[in-house]
């Protein structure tokens, strides 16, 4: 691909100078995210470019990934770059508390391998933030993954000499349609990129719309790995639901968990004893949600079920504790009645035995619903869920036949890690 001209680059100049110029408005947005439970106090400092970690000597590669689902989809890459190289220091970087929890349980069960690692937060895509973390850690490649394209953090590393490579990559339909209106600047950020590994064949196509080229060997989220556990809370909270009937409903969004109690009360006419497990995709939003639906007992308070088998689950980082616990789950953001929509990542309860449903605003996850459109129920009213959900309550055989199909859809292409993590070691400025 032909690499960019970093003189002709007027509006990401323009985006350098105004990011630059409201640096101290957005310090008083992250105390405010603080303030919400977005952000933590303790390393504030990181999402301004500060590190709370010493760098390691040698070279060192940079993951950087947004939240949960990206995370979790890049473990099996630092994986593989780990089993080829075992001295490689990694620096991971993310976004989100939920993520950042995500990897400390990961480490904890990684430890062997976890002393090569550290974990920072991003800093915001300010210029002057930006160098700060550039110039400390200085690593000599950048991995993104997705679509977190941002300019000043791409540009100054390409500036800075720093090789960088876009994996799982990202762009969809309305990307393109905006960024048509800038072709030279996105031609010339993509351009950046040594490499790009595309998840699907239709973001492949998409880059060429800005001609860059991408290669296409499948999507990481099919084949990241299983989310972790405590295994000692799941045992507990298995010997406390016994017998009892149990679904989930996860990564749910405003205005969707009033359908799911709805849903919820429903079912309870045929199963009086039935444990409906709601996991908000915020957690942040558990006083929001009690405050529109009324009490209900939560986890997050080390509160269980009362009679009413609702249960609250506004906690960080535990999702794969309900996957593992409820075998009928439903992904959330995904209702006509959810501001934004788009779905989330279906391979994660896939890769862990469970059937699947889904409402049907699942346009940020097109390709994987399409992998496994023969084991996921599309559901796109109250009582189109509370129908299926009834159904895999009924028929436990054809419960298990949905996610058996899942889980062999969601478990192949397995080489992918290995071939990416060859690029990787080998990339150079």
């Amino acid at each position: 691909m032909n690499r960019p001209s970093l003189g002709s680059f007027a509006v990401s100049k323009f985006w350098s100078g105004f990011s630059s110029c409201i640096a101290p408005i957005l310090k008083y947005y992250l105390h405010y995210r603080c303030k919400i439970g977005k952000e933590d106090p303790v390393r504030l400092k990181e999402r301004m470019g500060f590190a709370t970690l010493p760098r390691p000597v040698g070279k060192l590669i940079c993951f950087h990934a947004a939240s949960v689902g990206e995370v979790v989809s890049i473990f099996p890459v630092i994986n593989a770059v780990q089993k080829l190289n075992p001295q490689q220091e990694i620096l991971l970087t993310t976004g989100t508390l939920t993520s950042a929890q995500i990897v400390y349980n990961w480490l904890k069960e990684e430890s062997k391998r976890s002393s090569k690692i550290r974990h920072q937060f991003i800093p915001l895509d300010s210029m002057g933030w930006v160098r700060r973390f550039l110039d400390y850690w200085h690593p000599d490649v950048i991995v993104l993954v997705e679509s977190e394209l941002w300019p000043n953090l791409i540009l100054q590393s390409y500036k800075n000499g720093i090789a960088l490579a876009l994996i799982n990559a990202r762009l969809s339909d309305k990307t393109v349609k905006a960024w048509r209106h800038f072709p030279k600047l996105a031609h010339d950020i993509l351009s950046c990129f040594q490499q790009v590994f595309a998840r699907s064949e239709k973001d492949r196509q998409n880059f060429l719309q800005f001609e860059i080229k991408a290669e296409c060997h499948g999507d990481l989220k099919q084949i990241a790995p299983e989310l972790p556990v405590d295994l000692s809370a799941l045992e507990h909270l298995r010997q406390v639901i016994q017998n009892r009937p149990i679904w989930l409903a996860a990564s749910t969004h405003a205005e969707e968990e009033a359908v799911i109690v709805g849903v919820h009360k429903k079912l309870t006419q045929e199963w009086p004893n039935l444990w409906t497990i709601l996991v908000p995709r915020h957690p942040q939003r558990g006083d929001k949600i009690i405050k529109q639906l009324g009490f209900m007992p939560r986890r997050s308070l080390n509160q269980y079920p009362d009679h009413s088998g609702l249960w609250l689950c506004d906690t960080l980082g535990e999702l794969g504790l309900f996957y593992r616990l409820a075998d009928i789950v439903f992904m959330g953001n995904s209702l006509n009645v959810t501001s934004k929509g788009g779905g989330h990542n279906p391979f994660e309860p896939a890769r862990l035995h469970c059937a699947l449903a889904t409402g049907p605003r699942i346009e940020n996850f097109v390709d994987a619903y399409q992998v496994l459109s023969n084991a996921v129920t599309i559901t796109p009213t109250e009582e189109a869920l509370t129908n299926w959900v009834h159904e895999m309550l009924r028929f436990p055989k054809t419960r298990e036949q949905k996610a058996k199909t899942a889980f062999e859809m969601a478990t192949q292409n397995n080489h992918l890690p290995d071939r990416i993590a060859q690029y990787l070691l080998s990339m150079k400025v």
